[in-house]
């Protein structure tokens, strides 16, 4: 086994999507394989992000990505889509540059074709700076045409380590139950949490909600 970025994005019975970032090893050997070239995989090793929401309890689902963390959340926003009573969703991507900006193409046409239940956003991180880095950054969170409170909104957090944990620490701190929060982290689990971007991100999601329930 060797350590990259890759994730996978969509399945079926006989076959899976993978999206690869080309940065080592892992990823160079993905890269040129020939097609048919037999591969080894298991799983599954995570809660797939649609059965871990609570649809009955949930009006809005926000996904937030870093990297090649959007690939599974194409797959499930296009599973999702396809059932009716799935709560809509808001996607924010983000990219370290433009350049890296995947799937556009594909999630742009399932906006337009699906306004009333989905809608998506890209950060380019060495543009903007990332999602957590001022109040102003954290506007994107209350971006929306869906109209939820912080009980029934769920937020699934997937990528860089920093990210998924500060998140995951700043929806606790505003007072978002467990059960609203998912998380896959990919790398830098270790990362140092800045308290800073915690309580932005709590006070943003409260805000958020005291503006939803006037």
């Amino acid at each position: 086994w060797m350590r990259g970025p890759y994730t996978v994005s969509r399945s079926t019975d006989k076959s899976i999507d993978i999206l690869v970032k080309v940065v080592g090893e892992k990823s160079k050997l993905f890269s040129i394989a020939a097609p048919g070239t037999p591969l080894q995989f298991g799983g599954k090793f995570k809660v797939p992000i649609l059965e871990g929401i609570d649809i009955d309890t949930t009006k809005r689902v926000v996904l937030i990505s870093t990297g090649v963390g959007v690939g599974p959340c194409v797959g499930a926003i296009e599973n999702a889509i396809e059932q009716e009573s799935f709560p809509p969703i808001d996607l924010i991507a983000s990219y370290r540059t433009e350049d890296e900006v995947v799937y556009k193409d594909q999630l742009d046409k399932l906006q337009m074709e699906h306004s009333d239940k989905f809608s998506w956003k890209t950060i380019i991180t060495s543009e903007q700076g990332r999602i957590s880095s001022t109040a102003d950054s954290l506007q994107v969170l209350k971006d929306t045409n869906f109209n939820a409170g912080m009980d029934d909104t769920h937020y699934h957090l997937i990528g860089n380590g920093q990210m998924v944990s500060e998140f995951k620490a700043g929806l606790q701190k505003a007072g978002v139950k467990d059960n609203k929060v998912t998380v896959e982290m990919y790398f830098n689990h270790k990362a140092e949490v800045d308290a800073d971007a915690v309580s932005r991100i709590a006070t943003t999601v409260a805000l958020e909600t005291a503006v939803v329930s006037q």
